[in-house]
């Protein structure tokens, strides 16, 4: 039987090459024919980057995928989608490579190979050291001989047995800036948590584990890239702190209202366009600040907030207030500027000097 040669293979059809290439796409196979390297630019990687898109952010559209990639690896946004993958890999591989040393002795980038199923694997266990890194005594244990090179993924699955063993009462846990890309699901196993400090990372979505925190009282998300909340969030019955500024909500889960303790609520530089009737549940808030969204109108709920003592609103699209309002009698701080506002009750703007 005679070896396959390059000119039988260049004249496979395109439905039988490239599910070939989307299962083993490599650097080394761009010499087998230049044929094939055209579909890998033309055809397998540009979808490569779409797949990508879906793994950060499964609920979103294409542009809105793309956007957050973009900014997560930090990529221009005028370089092509084949320019774009490649960008991405070498940066998976480089961080994979600072966590285990001897990754790429082991495993060539050539052998690798630019696939979803590469990616995804090297992204879970990259964000498990990530976390790793961050607990106590987790960088001296990482540090270890036996421990230090042994491949990324061995290191993964040895987390969950880890984390189980040695954190089983931590109280707070600060992953401020860690330079998470997605959060393990192994954060559910610290069951005592009480604070947890997520601030400035590259977050789009939660494991659905951390909404079964029972002790959470304080969970700051600030500065990610959250798009959505899931109706889990309701879950959190102890929380008395969220803050979640700077990402890109659109919308609110009307579950929110189920957070009988929070008291403070942090919402300002998102994109909601509105918020749902629920948020008036939350009998026990002193502070909600939605600067820097697009609100249009404000629920007439807003007034059950009994216990509301600072309200900003500023840089909204806010044409009107509720006269609801008003009946906050604890309200001591409202902030209004720069929104197109016409209409305003009499009793609100006489007590805030409007």
């Amino acid at each position: 039987m005679h070896p396959i040669s390059s000119t039988s293979i260049e004249s496979l059809p395109n439905e039988l090459l490239l599910p070939i290439l989307e299962a083993c796409a490599a650097p080394s196979l761009f010499s087998v024919c230049k044929r094939w390297h055209h579909l890998l630019a033309s055809e397998v990687m540009p979808s490569l980057y779409k797949q990508i898109g879906k793994v950060h952010v499964p609920q979103g559209n294409v542009k809105e995928q793309a956007l957050i990639v973009d900014r997560i690896y930090k990529l221009e946004e005028k370089l092509t989608e084949v320019a774009k993958v490649n960008a991405i890999f070498r940066q998976i591989f480089t961080l994979a490579k600072s966590l285990s040393p001897l990754e790429s002795k082991e495993k060539t980038e050539e052998k690798r190979g630019l696939t979803l199923a590469n990616y995804a694997s090297y992204l879970l266990n990259i964000n498990r050291l990530l976390l790793w890194k961050k607990l106590p005594g987790g960088e001296e244990y990482l540090s270890r001989e036996e421990i230090k090179h042994l491949p990324l993924e061995k290191k993964g699955e040895l987390f969950r047995e880890w984390i189980e063993e040695n954190c089983k009462n931590i109280t707070t846990l600060d992953l401020f800036r860690a330079g998470l890309t997605s959060l393990p699901s192994e954060i559910g196993q610290l069951s005592q948590l009480i604070r947890l400090y997520l601030s400035k990372n590259q977050l789009t979505a939660l494991p659905t584990e951390i909404w079964q925190l029972p002790q959470l009282q304080w969970l700051d998300l600030s500065q990610n890239q959250l798009t959505r909340l899931p109706e889990e969030i309701g879950q959190l019955s102890q929380l008395q702190v969220l803050g979640l500024d700077h990402n890109q909500l659109t919308s609110l889960p009307e579950e929110i209202g189920q957070l009988s303790q929070l008291q403070t609520l942090y919402l300002n530089q998102n994109q909601l366009t509105a918020l749902p009737a629920e948020i008036g549940q939350l009998s026990k808030l002193r502070v909600l600040d939605l600067n820097q969204n697009q609100l249009t109108s404000l629920p007439t709920e807003i007034g059950q907030l009994s216990q509301l003592q600072t309200l900003y609103l500023n840089q909204n699209q806010l044409t009107s207030l509720p006269a609801e309002i008003g009946q906050l009698s604890d309200l001591q701080t409202l902030k209004l500027a720069e929104n197109p506002l016409k209409d305003i009750a009499e009793k609100i703007r006489q007590r805030f000097q409007l």
